[in-house]
């Protein structure tokens, strides 16, 4: 049996590799290398083992590797352990509405700020990592962190007097000092800490790169333990614990990293003309998932927010589920794709759909149960804004899958485009169903707003065909007129 495991030289892969040869099995291996190939040197010359170094959004190059294989394990999505520590029902003891409120409104921003801040400039690190020895590494790094701290300190502190204007402006009902100054302190001091994360994980430190995890789960937790259930500071103590974690882990990772003070303005340019366009793509996310809270704060009716941003909050967690499923079965989309079986890619993306409502109708049917145990019973009344925005995670499961269609067959600006016009109809939406419907038509807008960049992806998706239909079309026609 031929089995296909794509991300072969993550942390995972390697290890799954190693175990399906020994269990007999013939393994073909795909990963693009971006964090080296090191774990299957002991693998290279194994006879049952082939390897392709490639990118699985290439489907020129994947068609022929998929014909060879009888099962598909997909990793190369995978990029390590997720560390929570859920405090939900102890922290929901000593919170109120308002205090939900309150963070609910201006982390709601966090999508808009945070590209903006932190502008993906740890992407280009990554990006070029492999092409550099260890001093040019060593160069760059150095290079990316002055960066961060001057241009991610110049956007945060705009960021800072943009949302002041904008709060006074609208007349926010919240008090802007020191929540809005904790929330973008937060962006700011995890971009330095997000360097030491990437760093590890491309030079391959999977120990360490746990053990870090860990650490600052564990510090996470415990400044909120103290901040929140001890001191009971309430909604500052909860916006006060990662701000104050990101600024211990910053300082750690700057005397970790940091060896020498460099500045060059000539990297600086093309970092900034690589990421712009990331920054750009990312900060529009704010129309779909962000903008809600800001012009549900004008209703003023805290008590609504605030179940509004606990319901957030909680099914949220439903949407690790949705991820899986759809990182499981993008290869078999990306299969389908190159094979030219359509009724398959259909049947495929309607599978993902089915199994993803699994656990959101068991969640809506139980949502007031799930919620009392969430919160020890104490904001139970959210569970109505819940089971609308479970809904959410199926609507955007169907966005995502048709996303994979798009990759599959290379159009990757049409992300780009479907965000400009989607961010547009989303914003315009949100306005209508919150003046109309409050708080229940935000929460049916998250859900439509995932709808509506489906609908218009697969318009892309159609005329992008029809358009590929009309070219052979007109390109026989021109060969006849020449015979």
């Amino acid at each position: 049996m031929n089995v296909l495991v794509t991300g072969a030289a993550g942390y995972i892969g390697s290890v799954l590799v190693n175990k399906l040869l020994n269990k007999g099995y013939n393994v073909i291996g795909i990963d693009c290398l971006m964090y080296g190939g090191e774990s299957l040197i002991g693998v290279f010359n194994h006879p049952n083992f082939k390897f392709y170094k490639a990118d699985i959004r290439d489907i020129d190059t994947l068609k022929p590797i998929l014909e060879q294989v009888d099962a598909i394990v997909h990793l190369a999505a995978l990029i390590g352990a997720v560390f929570q520590l859920v405090l939900n029902p102890f922290v929901a003891l000593f919170l109120e509405h308002r205090d939900y409120a309150i963070i609910g409104y201006y982390t709601s921003f966090n999508s808009l700020l945070m590209p903006l801040i932190t502008f993906s400039l740890p992407t280009y690190y990554s990006r070029n990592y492999f092409y550099l020895d260890a001093a040019e590494r060593e160069s760059l790094r150095n290079k990316i962190i002055v960066m961060i701290l001057f241009f991610s300190g110049c956007m945060s502190i705009i960021s800072v007097i943009g949302l002041w204007f904008f709060c006074n402006i609208t007349n926010v009902s919240f008090p802007f000092f020191p929540y809005a100054l904790l929330s973008i302190a937060s962006i700011f001091f995890n971009g330095i800490y997000t360097i030491l994360v990437v760093d590890l994980k491309l030079k391959r430190k999977a120990p360490q790169f746990f053990k870090l995890h860990i650490i600052h789960a564990i510090i996470s937790a415990s400044i909120t333990i103290l901040l929140v259930i001890i001191l009971k500071w309430a909604a500052v103590g909860k916006m006060l614990a990662p701000a104050l974690t990101a600024m211990f882990f910053c300082i750690y990772s700057l005397k970790k990293l940091l060896t020498k003070f460099e500045f060059d303005f000539a990297i600086f340019k093309k970092v900034i003309f690589f990421c712009w366009p990331l920054a750009i793509a990312a900060a529009l996310n704010f129309f779909f998932s962000g903008v809600d809270r800001p012009m549900l704060e004008r209703l003023h009716d805290e008590k609504s927010l605030g179940l509004y941003s606990i319901a957030l909050t909680i099914t949220g967690y439903l949407s690790l589920f949705s991820n899986a499923i759809s990182d499981t079965f993008q290869p078999d989309i990306l299969e389908s794709i190159a094979k030219r079986q359509k009724k398959k890619t259909v049947t495929i993306i309607g599978g993902i759909i089915c199994l993803n409502a699994i656990p959101i109708i068991i969640f809506i049917l139980f949502a007031s149960v799930i919620i009392s145990l969430l919160t020890f019973g104490r904001f139970t009344d959210a569970a109505p804004f819940s089971r609308i925005l479970a809904l959410r995670n199926i609507s955007s499961g169907i966005y995502f899958s048709i996303s994979s269609v798009i990759i599959g067959y290379g159009w990757s600006r049409i992300t780009l485009y479907n965000k400009l016009i989607g961010s547009v109809i989303a914003f315009i939406m949100f306005r209508l169903l919150i003046s109309n419907f409050g708080f229940y038509g935000a929460a049916w807008g998250q859900v439509f707003s995932f709808l509506i960049m489906s609908l218009i992806s697969m318009i892309f998706i159609l005329s992008q065909g029809r358009a590929k239909k009309l070219n052979i079309s007109l390109k026989k026609h021109l060969y006849n007129k020449r015979i």
